[in-house]
């Protein structure tokens, strides 16, 4: 098997079996990463900073309008709230809302579920060479 098509083949399966999960949430895929990417980069030295939608579309690789796309409609669900940004009265500050915080858990729980899965059969070992090569992937395509 071609390993282009391999690793395209494997990501679009991974990303419609957790679609799928997701859905009794009422969360896509994409509303995920966003809410994990918030949750992940929203503190420095400790407080509560939030992030801005251009950092997220960088981090994820996402074009801007879909990105706002993901994250106006997140903000419908009231798990993002938007603050205006004193650096740059063009964008805002996003933040997770209560909600949101809470209902990460269960989000967690299905993508690990879909995760075991998906590596079901695999060793440690193979699970740990997997992660390390495609990191190395990634940082040659990067």
């Amino acid at each position: 098997m071609n390993i282009g098509y391999g690793i395209n083949y494997c990501s679009k399966l991974l990303k419609n079996k957790l679609n799928k999960e997701l859905e009794t949430e009422d969360i896509t895929v994409s509303q995920f990463a966003t809410i994990k990417d918030i949750e992940r980069n929203s503190f420095k030295n400790g407080s509560e900073v939030g992030v801005t939608a251009v950092e997220i579309s960088e981090r994820l690789d996402m074009d801007k309008p879909t990105i706002s796309g993901i994250i106006n409609r997140l903000i419908d669900k009231k798990y993002v709230r938007k603050y205006p940004n004193p650096n740059d009265k063009r964008s805002f500050i996003l933040k997770l809302t209560k909600e949101a915080k809470k209902k990460l858990p269960k989000l967690e729980e299905i993508n690990d579920k879909v995760l075991s899965d998906a590596t079901e059969g695999l060793t440690n070992e193979e699970v740990l060479l997997f992660k390390t090569t495609i990191s190395k992937i990634i940082k040659n395509m990067r």
